[in-house]
Order: structure tokens, then C-alpha cells, then sequence
């Protein structure tokens, strides 16, 4: 076995500016550069192995500091600095507490199965936060892979927790193949593994985005938004303004009803209603409707009393009121605006399949989301409303539901993107109203739902890495006694 040379500083600097300008594109809000991420950790868990844990530890916490940073203006925009700041330091300690453990393992045990060490770990923190966080899925870094679509049907399987796995094992399969190399250590078992379960992902991914299954119906879609300048008009004020706001939007119905749209989704909040005129709404928004033989999504803001609920009404083309959903999933602004959380999913009859309605933060939970592929449900409509910096990002979180969930999804944001999708992730047409400009927005998804692994069988694979964490941490302890004897 053959003793390594020390590594010097400024190689070390290097490895880690590299690992961060990586980590800080692929993490970023507007540059979406997935392969990225594969890359990026490479040096820092090879350097990991060759310095003492102290420096593994600040290079790891140093070069993921760096990627973070990324995500510092959004946040600042959504939450106060010292929350931005807190967040933005948290996730590079955590990542380095989990290569110090990933490199304690490797070293004491001297095998290869300690590659999947590290990816373990990430993963099951990650579902840890996934099922503790007020913000849900928020910030996995599986939703940075959103446009490597072969990958992404990984999580019809798995979940995107498979995803989290998989972007975590490779670099860390690549870094201790360097590792074991150089010491004149046999890397034979250990690549064929990583290429074997490489290939197996691909082969699946690939697989699946070519396997189309016949359509039994296909629906055109319509949606829009407004321009963001009639929310501030001077002119227009309380039931006055409501009323404007509304009526811009149905003026616009005939357009899409031109373009061949048989279902009309519009964004989240279009305007607030008073509970005692919710129904002269309703009508409004019924007699248009059966006007343009059309369904309609609309999504207010309903006030009862001194507290508000964020309402989506589905209406079908005969003017039948299909669903009255309640979002579920409220950010902190709107707990503090006196708004009220539903606790039902929204899924109702159409034309004898079940489809679904959901709004905007509901997309970011996996487990009530669930749901709805549970349900066999066919197609989702999303009224949304996002923060312009994060449109993007926020759209793609929505559209890996569909792909875990087997379903088609229209989905309309104020400030962020107009996509419509089928179940493989795939965007089939997007329109962009980051800045709050006017937009239109229609194409077709089949009405279909896709059964997957993931809705029969949950978070299993959550679990095995829970469990195989679980193991490492107690292994942790027990290596020193081994090696003494």
C-alpha cells in the first residue's frame, strides 16, 4: 500500500473554489445547470480523505458555503436576514458533519461498500425535512436534475429521495475510486457497481420517456394572467376593484375558447371575495362557463369574518360546481394575513375520471400529494402564485409530483411560469410571467393517470436509507475498538 504525498494548501483552495462555483450554478435560481451537481463534490470528498478531519471538515463546510450562497437574495427576498443567513449557514454544516462521518467510515473500514455511506445520510436527512418542514421538499437538491429527464423517472420509483441518492453516490463513487487507485487499492468491485446502477437508471428513464401507452382522451388547456399594474389601479377600490379584477380575467375566456380550450385554469388570488357575495361570483363565473361550454379554475381569496380561506372553485362546462378546495399548505405570510389551512385533498368527478385541483405551496409536500396518485387521478390544475426570483424552480417542484404521482398537470402562476406537463415530467408548453406581465398560455395533456411504484409503496426507499443511517451512526463508535485490536 503505497503512502500519498500531503496535500498542499493552495491544491486544496483550488478543489474547493471549484467545488463551490459548481455547487453555487447548479444550485442557482436562474442558471439550471444540472450536470453540475455530479461534478462538484468530487474533489472535496477526495481531499476529505487525504487531510486530517478538522480541514475536511472546513473544505466541505467552505466549498458548500460557496454553492449556497446562490440561494442567499431569494431568500432575503421571502425572509428576514438573519433567517436568510441562518439557512444559508445551516446546510453547509450539515454537509460537512456528513462527509466528517462518510470519511470516518471509509478510513476505519478500509472497504468499498463505505461509498454509500455519504449518499445515506443526505438522503435521510433530506426525508427527515421533507416530513418536519413547514416548507416541505423545499430545497432538496433533486430539483436541480429537473431538466435531465432520464434521471427524473427515477422518482416514479422512489420518490425524488431516489434522485437525492443517486447525484449524492456518484461523486462519492468517483472519489474514492481515485482514492483506492492511487493507494494501489482494488477498484474493480466498486466500479461495477457504480456503473451498474448508472446504467440501470438510464436504461429505466429512458425506457419509460419512450413507452407511450395509447391515450384514451386529451384536453386543451387554457390559462392566463394579467398584467400586474391592474392590482394597483387608483381608480378601482374594494368590491369595485374585486369586479374589475374578475371581469379581466373572463374577457380573456373567449380568446382561449378560440384557440380550442375546453378547461380555463386561472392563477391563485385572482381577487378577495366577501363571504355574503361569494355566490354572485360563483354565478359570474358559471354563466361564463356555460356561455363558452367550458370548465373554469378560479382561485380567490375568501373572506369569512376576521379570517381568510384560499379557495379554488372547479367548475364544469354545464356551470356544475365540481369542487370547493381549501389550500392545505399555507406559507408563513399568509398565517400572519389571518388565513385559514384546509385539511382535504381536492378531487371531484369529470366526465366519470377523477381529476384534481391544488394551489400553489400544496405542490411542495410529497405525502398529502400522494394522494391524488393514490386516487388514480388523471390531471392536476394548479392555480399558483410564486416570487418572480424562483418561478423556475418552484414550477419543476410541482411537476416532479406528477412524475411520482403518474399524472398530467396544468399550472398557472402570478409571477412565475404557466407550464403545462404530462407524467413524465416532460414540459410540454410554458409561458413565462415572472415579472408580473401578462401572459397566455394553451396546449394539450392526455387525461390518463399511470400507476407508479412510488404511489403503491410510499417513502420505502426513504426508509432503507433511514435505517442504513441509522447503522452508520452506530458503526461510528465502534470502529476505534477494531482498530485498536
Amino acid at each position: 500500500m503505497s503512502d500519498l504525498k500531503p496535500v498542499s494548501k493552495a491544491l486544496l483552495a483550488a478543489g474547493v473554489l471549484f467545488a463551490g462555483i459548481c455547487w453555487y450554478l447548479s444550485f442557482s435560481l436562474s442558471a439550471h445547470i444540472w450536470w453540475l451537481l455530479w461534478v462538484a463534490p468530487v474533489p472535496i470528498l477526495y481531499f476529505s480523505l487525504r487531510v486530517n478531519s478538522k480541514w475536511a471538515f472546513l473544505i466541505a463546510f467552505t466549498g458548500y458555503l460557496i454553492g449556497r450562497l446562490s440561494w442567499l437574495p431569494y431568500l432575503q427576498s421571502v425572509m428576514p436576514l438573519p433567517l436568510a443567513v441562518m439557512f444559508t449557514l445551516l446546510f453547509p454544516l450539515i454537509f460537512a458533519l456528513q462527509v466528517i462521518a462518510a470519511r470516518k467510515l471509509t478510513l476505519t473500514y478500509r472497504h468499498w461498500s463505505a461509498v454509500f455511506v455519504l449518499p445515506v445520510l443526505v438522503t435521510t436527512m433530506e426525508y427527515i425535512s421533507f416530513l418536519t418542514s413547514r416548507d416541505g421538499t423545499a430545497g432538496s437538491i433533486a430539483y436541480t436534475q429537473c431538466d435531465f429527464l432520464p434521471v427524473v423517472q427515477v422518482a416514479a420509483l422512489t420518490g425524488i429521495q431516489g434522485i437525492t441518492f443517486l447525484v449524492t453516490f456518484f461523486p462519492t463513487a468517483v472519489a474514492l475510486i481515485i482514492y483506492r487507485y492511487q493507494r494501489n487499492q482494488s477498484v474493480r468491485t466498486l466500479s461495477l457497481v457504480t456503473l451498474s446502477i448508472l446504467s440501470a437508471v438510464i436504461v429505466w428513464g429512458v425506457v419509460r420517456l419512450n413507452h407511450m401507452s395509447p391515450a384514451t382522451q386529451s384536453l386543451r388547456i387554457g390559462m392566463v394572467t394579467i398584467d400586474k399594474q391592474a392590482y394597483h389601479q387608483q381608480d378601482t377600490k374594494g368590491e369595485d376593484r374585486d369586479m374589475y379584477l374578475a371581469n379581466l380575467y373572463l374577457r380573456r375566456v373567449g380568446e382561449l375558447v378560440k384557440q380550442g380550450a375546453k378547461m380555463v385554469v386561472f392563477p391563485e388570488k385572482m381577487f378577495t371575495v366577501k363571504d355574503n357575495r361569494r355566490a354572485g361570483f360563483i354565478r359570474q363565473f358559471k354563466d361564463t362557463a356555460i356561455a363558452h361550454q367550458i370548465g373554469i379554475v378560479a382561485c380567490v381569496t375568501l373572506q369569512k369574518g376576521d379570517y381568510y380561506e384560499n379557495r379554488a372553485w372547479v367548475i364544469g362546462e354545464d356551470g356544475t360546481l365540481l369542487a370547493d378546495y381549501q389550500k392545505v399548505h399555507l406559507f408563513a405570510g399568509e398565517l400572519l394575513d389571518s388565513l385559514k389551512p384546509g385539511k382535504e385533498p381536492g378531487l371531484f368527478l369529470r366526465n366519470g375520471g377523477t381529476e384534481g385541483v391544488a394551489i400553489c405551496k400544496d405542490m411542495d409536500f410529497q405525502q398529502d400529494i400522494s394522494r391524488y396518485g393514490s386516487s388514480n387521478c388523471n390531471v392536476l390544475y394548479v392555480p399558483a402564485w410564486d416570487f418572480e426570483r424562483d418561478g423556475w424552480l418552484h414550477s419543476r417542484m410541482a411537476i416532479m409530483r406528477c412524475v411520482e404521482g403518474g399524472y398530467g398537470m396544468a399550472r398557472n402562476a402570478r409571477h412565475g411560469r404557466l407550464t403545462i406537463n404530462d407524467y413524465c415530467g416532460r414540459v410540454l408548453y410554458e409561458a413565462n410571467s415572472d415579472n408580473g406581465t401578462p401572459a397566455l398560455l394553451s396546449g394539450n395533456v392526455n387525461i390518463q393517470h399511470h400507476a407508479t411504484l412510488y404511489n403503491k409503496w410510499g417513502d420505502w426507499f426513504s426508509l432503507l436509507n433511514a435505517i442504513a443511517a441509522l447503522v452508520s451512526l452506530l458503526l461510528l463508535g465502534y470502529p476505534i475498538a477494531r482498530s485498536e485490536r
